[in-house]
C-alpha cells in the first residue's frame, strides 16, 4: 500500500523597501585639495600622457599600445591658482591617427579613446539611489558620455547617467539614478563602482577640468524586525555547499592554508583537544627577517619579514627554497555564502576558536575568497590557546555592502608557525533578506506524463529520485523532504500557490501551460515508493481533462529550514512522455529505460520503456 502526502503550500517572504534616509559620499579627495599622493584620491584616467614617474603603490602602467592608465592629474585652476582641480588632455581624432593608435568605433575616433573616471570606495547593488555632483570646465564646449563600470576599464554598461554638457566657464553639475541590474550585474558577482566619462566625443581635442565630484549613495534604514532567521552557512563545520563566483566555484569553507595563492577546501580534522570535527587552517612561519638596504647600503627602516616556500608546497608559481615577503593574509581562512550583504540588514555570527600559539586575526568582508572588498568585517578575534566562543550582531554597513565572504588574516603570528582551529558556526541573516536564487541550493529537470482525468484508473505513475534533494537538503530520508511542512509549488511566473488539499486530493498545481485557451489546472500526487527508499511516486492528473497541445512548466519546491531544492517540472501528455517527441526514448537500440528516462539494467516489477514503447513488468 503506498502512502500518500498531504502537501502544505506556503507564501515566500520577500524583503520589503527599504525607508530611505542620508546620503554618503564614495570619494576620497573629491575637491582636489588633499594629499599629494595619488592613492588619496578616488579618480582615475586612461589618457596618452606620456614620461609618468609611476607610484610603485600603485597599479599605474601603459598599455600595449601606449595608453597611459593610472591616477588623473591634479593641477592648479588656470583661473584661480589657489585651487586645485583634475585635468585630462583629451587628444584629437587627427593626433590620434598620427599617433598610429587611435582607439576606433564606427570608422572614427571612439569616445573612450581617453576617459575620466570616478572609482567609488564601495561597490553599488541593484536598487541604490546614486547621485553625481560635481564642476566642470573645458577650453572649448562640448559633452561627454557617462557609463557604468566595475572599476576603471572594467566596462559594464553603456548608460549610467545619460551625458553631461560643458562650457568654457565652471558649471555644477548634479544628476541622480536608481542602479538596474544592467549597471551592476550582481548575477556576476561584481558590483557597480566606477563612473566613467568617455571625453573624446568632440574629435577636435580638448582640455576639460573636473573639481568638487561627489558621488553619494542613499543610506537605507535597517530593515524590518524578522523572528525567523536563516543559518547562511548550513552545517557549521561540515558544509560542503558549493558556490559559485564568476567563473570560480568555493566550497562553504576555503583555506589558503599556508601557501600563497592557493584556495583549497579547509581541512576538517578531529580536535586535538576533543574528539568532534573542527577546521584547521595553518599559516606560514617568518624563517628570517631581511634588511632593507638602500642603493648606499645603509639600512633603512625595520626588517621585512620572510619566509622560506618548504616542503608540500602547492604553488606551482614557486618552488621549495624560493624567498617569498611574508604578509598578514599570506595565509587566510574564509567563510562564503551564497547571500549577498546588502546595507542595513541584521546579520549574526557566531563560532569557537583556538590557536596553537595565542595572537589576534582580523576580519575582512570580501566578494569571493581573495575579492577583497573592506578591511573591517568584526573586527579582530583575541585568540588563545583555550577554545573561546566569539558572538556578533550587527547591522551590515555600506561599506561591507556586495560582500558574500568573511575572511580572516592569519598571518598576524610571524615568530614560528601557527595553526587554527574554528567549529560550531553559526551565520544567519534574516529570512526575508535573501533571495530565492540566494536560497537555492541545487535544481534538476523532471519531465512528467499526464493522465487523462483523475478517475482514470490505470493512471501513469513516474519514479522520481530525490536522492539529490535528500542530500542538498541534508535530509535523512526521502519520507521527511516530501512531509507536509516543507513542500511548495512555484509557477513560472515566480508566485507560488496557497492552495493545499487533503490525502484524497492531492496536491492542486496551477501552471502556466494553456489547453484549448483556457489555463490547465492539475493534481500531482506523491507517494513512497516501496521499490526505492531514495525515489517517490509522482502522479499527475488533467483535472478539468484538457488535451494537452503543448508542454506546461512549472516547480516544485522542497524548503528544509529555508533553502529550496527547485524540480523544474515539464509535464506533457502520454504520447510524447512515451517518445513521439522525447529523444531521450525514442533510441531503438534494445535497452530498457525507467518512466524518467534512465537506463535500467535488470528491471524489476514496474512500468519501463524499451524501443519507444511503454512495457510492465508485474
Amino acid at each position: 500500500m503506498k502512502k500518500f502526502f498531504t502537501l502544505f503550500v506556503a507564501v515566500l517572504l520577500s524583503s520589503g523597501a527599504f525607508a530611505q534616509s542620508t546620503w554618503k559620499d564614495l570619494v576620497i579627495n573629491g575637491d582636489m585639495e588633499g594629499a599629494a599622493d595619488p592613492l588619496w584620491s578616488s579618480f582615475w584616467c586612461h589618457d596618452w600622457r606620456e614620461g609618468v614617474e609611476f607610484d610603485p603603490a600603485s597599479n599605474q602602467q601603459y598599455d600595449g599600445s601606449g595608453q597611459f592608465q593610472g591616477f588623473a592629474e591634479i593641477v592648479e585652476d588656470p583661473a584661480n591658482p589657489a585651487n586645485h582641480c583634475a585635468r585630462v588632455i583629451v587628444r584629437s581624432d587627427e593626433e590620434a591617427v598620427a599617433a598610429g593608435n587611435r582607439v576606433e568605433a564606427n570608422g572614427g575616433l571612439a569616445s573612450w579613446d581617453c576617459q575620466f573616471f570616478i572609482y567609488s570606495t564601495q561597490s553599488i547593488a541593484e536598487g541604490m539611489e546614486v547621485k553625481m555632483t560635481l564642476k566642470v570646465k573645458a577650453e572649448k564646449d562640448g559633452s561627454f558620455e557617462t557609463q557604468a563600470h566595475y572599476t576603471p576599464g572594467d566596462y559594464n554598461h553603456w548608460q549610467m547617467f545619460g551625458n553631461v554638457n560643458y562650457g568654457t566657464e565652471w558649471q555644477e553639475v548634479e544628476v541622480s539614478t536608481t542602479v538596474t541590474a544592467d549597471q551592476t550585474k550582481s548575477a556576476d558577482g561584481k558590483y557597480f563602482q566606477s563612473v566613467a566619462f568617455n571625453l573624446s566625443t568632440m574629435k577636435d581635442g580638448n582640455v576639460i577640468y573636473f573639481d568638487d565630484v561627489k558621488l553619494e549613495v542613499r543610506e537605507p534604514e535597517p530593515p524590518h524586525e524578522l523572528s525567523e532567521w536563516l543559518d547562511i552557512v548550513r552545517d557549521g563545520v561540515k558544509s560542503k555547499d558549493e558556490i559559485k563566483f564568476g567563473d570560480n566555484t568555493f566550497t562553504t569553507f576555503t583555506g589558503r592554508d599556508g601557501v600563497p595563492g592557493i584556495d583549497q577546501p579547509a581541512r576538517i580534522v578531529t580536535d586535538p583537544l576533543g574528539v568532534e570535527p573542527v577546521i584547521a587552517v595553518s599559516s606560514v612561519a617568518a624563517t628570517y627577517y631581511r634588511e632593507n638596504v638602500n642603493e648606499e647600503g645603509e639600512v633603512t627602516g625595520d626588517p621585512t619579514p620572510m619566509y622560506v616556500i618548504r616542503e608540500g608546497n602547492l604553488n606551482p608559481n614557486v618552488n621549495v627554497g624560493d624567498s617569498v615577503e611574508l604578509t598578514d593574509w599570506q595565509s587566510q581562512f574564509f567563510v562564503s555564502h551564497k547571500h549577498v550583504f546588502r546595507t542595513g540588514q541584521k546579520i549574526k555570527f557566531a563560532c569557537d576558536a583556538r590557536a596553537d600559539h595565542a595572537t589576534n586575526i582580523a576580519t575582512q568582508i570580501h566578494r569571493a575568497p581573495g575579492d577583497y572588498l573592506h578591511w573591517n568585517m568584526f573586527g579582530d578575534l583575541s585568540l588563545t590557546e583555550e577554545w573561546q566562543h566569539f558572538e556578533f550582531e550587527q547591522d551590515v554597513t555600506s561599506d561591507q555592502n556586495g560582500g558574500s565572504t568573511v575572511a580572516f588574516n592569519l598571518n598576524v603570528f610571524k615568530d614560528e608557525d601557527n595553526t587554527y582551529y574554528f567549529k560550531n558556526f553559526e551565520f544567519s541573516c534574516n529570512e526575508a533578506d535573501a533571495t530565492e536564487e540566494e536560497r537555492t541550493i541545487a535544481s534538476e529537470l523532471v519531465v512528467l506524463p499526464v493522465s487523462p482525468s483523475k478517475e482514470e484508473a490505470d493512471a501513469t505513475h513516474t519514479s522520481v529520485s530525490l536522492k539529490a534533494a535528500k542530500e542538498a537538503l541534508l535530509m535523512d530520508d526521502v519520507l521527511g523532504l516530501i512531509s507536509d511542512d516543507n513542500m511548495k509549488l512555484q509557477t513560472a511566473d515566480g508566485t507560488l500557490s496557497e492552495e493545499f488539499y487533503t490525502p484524497e486530493v492531492g496536491f492542486y498545481m496551477k501552471a502556466d501551460g494553456t489547453a484549448n485557451g483556457e489555463t490547465g489546472d492539475f493534481i500531482i500526487e506523491v507517494a513512497e515508493d516501496e521499490d526505492n527508499a531514495d525515489s517517490a511516486i509522482f502522479t499527475v492528473y488533467n483535472l478539468k481533462g484538457y488535451k494537452l497541445s503543448d508542454q506546461v512548466k512549472s516547480r516544485l519546491a522542497f524548503d528544509q529550514k529555508g533553502w529550496f531544492y527547485l524540480v523544474n517540472l515539464t509535464l506533457c501528455n502520454e504520447d510524447e512522455y512515451m517518445g513521439i517527441n522525447n529523444a531521450q526514448t525514442t533510441v531503438k537500440n534494445g535497452a530498457v529505460y525507467d518512466l524518467s528516462g534512465r537506463k535500467v539494467v535488470n528491471p524489476v516489477k514496474g512500468i519501463y520503456i524499451q524501443n519507444g514503447k511503454k512495457f510492465v513488468i508485474k
